[in-house]
């Protein structure tokens, strides 16, 4: 891995030149337009091979089932082992064998993803491939692997896969979170209780804003900092062990190896060496009788910690008792890996043929660990005057471990049917002498059946950490769910687990409506948070500028501790190229579908836009609603196969739409007479005129109907009073520190200026609307994104000739990839063709010259509306500009 963490694909094998080729990656995260959960992207161009079938190409289907035979196992569409081979074998198109070959790869690595599509794209001959990942970098290095394999076949060159496969799973030990924290967040993940991950390691978010706890394995976030710290200290637990009437070994700690051999001179019985801190054996010697042999011990734990301990070597097995919130859940007896000498095999034989026959995996991922000759090993082997190449003879038993440790190979065999009462009680009692809420009980002992105080069982050590592996998935015995009791303690009250979230999607009105709905929860008494395009906010602070609406900024406020809710902004461009971010929501609104971005991220038509919106319709809990417009038939279609309860909203009035959602009895909302109802069951509720809602702007914009409505509608599902609703509606007056670049209005004098954010063609159109109303001369200072098709910047010109008298065309921040000028060609080109007079337009490439020049135009009482994807730098400029001239009129 390099230094910033990603993967270098290059280590292994770099893209291989052939005629399928790579345009580019990326991953999505959560739900998106392709798949209700996480997925590897890869762009391909088949080039000469476009439509090609793979019975078309000679030799194919031979050369590819001999490079990766397991592709027998997938089923695809027959619906049966072997039905993707035969797929292949009859004719299918490349994209699809590199699809299942990339799912096929992480399967061989221990990544069983089983689940891939592949489509066409806008352009000829280019293909998304899709298939899902257990890890990213995994996925998209199985991902080139398989590219480069497809590749391989076509050309008839060889290809290995098990350099690939090793690379794989040596990516899944590095990336994937251990089996112990797995466990837990799946355990989680079947209570729908959404998780984070927060570093590239094991620390894990369980839950949403302030109710969120936090694990690192198994040490939570109600884990006490003394109390690991304390366990990590053999000497200091066996003291505390000692106090609390446990039964522990008899031990001295000392860094002078007099001491060691004068305390074995007083032992009956053979001493065990470790050293005061030292995890899975590492440094510890049992058995030590010989001064030399204690030597070399003493030196050896030495090199772990300054200060080793001596004890009675205690005869017995090994047992490890898990105590989850000072309950006992399981046990496991560890059995620490041997071999058996046959007097013709090398030590290191014996290993690798142990290995081989129990089915050992690398790392810790799979039932058994490999076990590897490393340096404890090694320690073992020197003490018995052995080494690695050394013959055991026949029947001699080694045992290859200090420790039960299942990383280093140990087996389990669940015992917890077997445990005294008594024996459950002490290991309670250590957890609580040591203050752990999750503790690793050690004890040596014959056996657990009967009283460790009557067997002569010892206490040996407390784990803070403990695995759960020998639980979940002992090597013998009944698998025991105590990730369950975790869970239990962290969340005994089921229904504080997450935040309610509010997700606001649609072509126009989302920012609107998340800064409305933000507003009201904020009088309500919440603390949200808010990503939107123009920012992050919790509460009413901005903490960061620009456009937040992707899923990284969604996790920002999903970890944040303070918040009560989260509202977001969810944009088609997040939907489609990084996912949502978030796995539900409890509130779904979609608030229309305009065709606007058509022809762009692959979107064809109009319903392939409402397929990706209807995203956030269907990743609502099945306990919240999905807030729909029943004015545009593509959402309100959306109803259809959702899981969640659906609620309805229209600006149109007592629509037919509306008339059949109440009869069904969904909640619904609705302008009747001037005013917002809300209808629901027998309850009819006339909430507020809608002159009395500033957002109106007197009742003049119809733009905000939609905001207002969905808003009313969810805080009503929300249990909010009518009272309440009608309040917060009443206080929500648009602004530029309430409503940043959303109709910020600015009087001087006779001229009016209006700041917004209209950047598609719904947008002018409702503006058009509104200034319908004004006889006021009419300035136009006009910016657009440049993703915008040609013939959409057109329009957009046409509609702008259609409000204005005047009209300055300018190039802001955003051309996301156009040349310079290019915009404001197209826009002045469709006011032209309208029948615009050119003398009328103005061009700059310059906004400071555009808004300057906006600013000097003498036009008498006029309105001026200033289009700018930079509401926060336009407002300053324009504020900055106006004072200079009031300044300027006062000398």
């Amino acid at each position: 891995m390099n230094k910033e963490g990603q993967i270098d694909f290059s280590v292994l094998q770099g893209i291989i030149e052939g005629p399928v080729r790579l345009l580019g990656h990326s991953v999505m995260f959560g739900a998106n337009y392709y798949s209700g959960g996480p997925i590897v992207l890869l762009r391909i161009d088949l080039g000469q091979y476009d439509e090609v079938f793979t019975n078309e190409i000679p030799g194919f289907y031979d050369r590819l089932k001999s490079i990766l035979p397991s592709l027998y196992d997938h089923h695809c569409s027959v619906g049966k082992k072997g039905g993707f081979l035969k797929r292949v074998e009859e004719g299918t198109l490349l994209g699809h064998v590199t699809e299942h070959t990339a799912i096929e790869l992480q399967t061989l690595a221990g990544m069983d993803v089983a689940y891939g599509k592949t489509r066409e794209s806008l352009q000829k001959g280019i293909y998304n491939v899709i298939f899902r990942f257990f890890d990213e970098d995994a996925g998209i290095f199985a991902g080139i692997s398989a590219l480069n394999l497809v590749n391989s076949v076509l050309l008839e060159k060889t290809f290995d896969v098990a350099p690939v496969i090793k690379r794989l799973v040596e990516i899944r030990e590095e990336k994937l979170l251990g089996p112990s924290t797995q466990a837990i967040v799946d355990e989680a993940s079947s209570r729908k209780i959404p998780h984070l991950r927060l570093d590239r390691y094991n620390l894990v978010q369980l839950g949403t804003g302030k109710y969120q706890k936090r694990i690192r394995a198994t040490i939570t976030s109600d884990t006490g900092f003394l109390s690991v710290e304390t366990a990590d200290n053999k000497h200091l637990t066996n003291m505390m062990l000692m106090d609390a009437g446990l039964p522990v070994p008899d031990s001295i700690i000392t860094s002078d190896l007099k001491d060691v051999l004068s305390y074995n001179q007083k032992s009956v019985c053979p001493i065990t060496i470790k050293p005061l801190e030292g995890y899975r054996g590492e440094g510890v010697t049992n058995n030590l009788k010989g001064e030399d042999d204690i030597k070399k011990a003493f030196l050896w734990a030495k090199t772990f910690d300054e200060k080793i301990i001596a004890q009675p070597t205690i005869d017995g097995n090994i047992y490890r008792l898990l105590v989850i919130n000072y309950s006992f859940c399981a046990a496991s007896k560890l059995v620490p890996p041997q071999v058996t000498g046959d007097g013709k095999r090398t030590v290191k034989q014996l290993i690798d043929d142990l290995n081989s026959i129990q089915n050992r995996g690398i790392g810790d991922k799979c039932r058994l660990s490999q076990i590897k000759i490393d340096d404890i090993t090694l320690h073992i082997l020197e003490s018995k005057g052995l080494d690695s190449e050394s013959v055991l003879p026949e029947n001699e038993i080694l045992v290859l471990k200090t420790s039960g440790s299942m990383r280093h190979g140990s087996s389990a065999v669940d015992v917890t049917d077997e445990v005294h009462e008594f024996n459950k009680f002490l290991a309670e009692r250590a957890a609580r002498a040591i203050g752990l809420n999750v503790a690793g009980i050690d004890i040596i002992a014959p056996n657990l059946k009967d009283s460790i105080f009557e067997n002569q069982g010892k206490i040996i050590e407390i784990n803070a950490a403990p695995d759960f592996r020998m639980h979940i998935n002992p090597s013998v015995g009944r698998k025991r769910n105590v990730s369950k009791h975790l869970v239990d303690m962290l969340f005994p009250d089921p229904e504080k687990c997450r935040i309610p979230v509010i997700s606001i999607t649609g072509t126009a009105g989302k920012t609107v409506t998340a800064h409305l709905i933000t507003h009201c929860l904020g009088m309500l008494g919440y603390n949200t948070g808010l990503t939107s395009t123009q920012g992050l906010y919790i509460g009413q602070r901005l903490l960061m500028e620009g456009d937040m609406t992707y899923p990284e900024h969604v996790s920002l406020v999903l970890k944040d501790p303070d918040i009560d809710i989260a509202v977001l902004e969810t944009g088609k461009e997040g939907i489609l190229r990084r996912g949502l971010g978030y796995e539900f929501a409890d509130f779904g609104i979609v608030l229309n579908i305009y065709d606007d971005h058509i022809g762009t991220d692959d979107i064809r038509y109009i319903e392939d836009l409402a397929y990706a919106k209807s995203v956030v319709a269907e990743q609502v809990y099945d306990s919240g609603y999905a807030v729909l417009s029943a004015d545009y038939e593509l959402v309100y279609e959306m109803r259809k196969g959702l899981y969640s309860s659906t609620a309805f909203f229209s600006r149109l009035g007592r629509t037919p739409q509306i008339i059949q959602a109440l009869k069904k009895g969904h909640p619904a909302a609705f302008i009747e007479n001037e005013g917002v109802v809300i209808s629901h069951g027998p309850k009819e509720i006339n909430l507020i005129n809608l002159g009395e809602i500033p957002l109106t702007y007197g009742s003049k914009a119809g733009f905000g109907l939609e905001s207002i409505l969905s808003c009313a509608l969810t805080l009503y599902l929300m249990g909010i009073s009518a009272k309440d609703i009608s309040q917060c509606l009443k206080s929500f007056t648009p602004g530029f520190s309430s409503l940043p670049g959303r109709m910020n209005i600015v009087q001087d004098g006779p001229r009016t200026f209006i700041i917004d954010y209209a950047h598609n063609k719904p947008g002018f159109e409702f503006l058009g609307e509104y200034l319908k109303s004004f006889s006021e001369y009419k300035i136009g200072v006009i910016d657009l994104p440049g993703d915008r098709p040609d013939e959409d910047t057109v329009q957009i010109g046409e509609i702008a000739a259609g409000i204005f008298d005047e009209i300055i065309f300018y190039e802001g921040y955003d051309l996301r990839g156009r040349e310079k000028g290019v915009l404001t060609g197209l826009l002045s080109k469709g006011a032209v063709e309208s029948g615009f007079p050119q003398d009328r337009i103005s061009c700059l490439l310059d906004p400071r010259q555009a808004w300057e020049r906006a600013l000097n135009l003498e036009r008498g009482k006029s309105i001026t509306v200033i289009i700018t994807g930079r509401p926060d730098i336009t407002y300053r400029f324009l504020m900055s500009g106006l004072k200079t001239k009031d300044d300027k009129r006062g000398e």
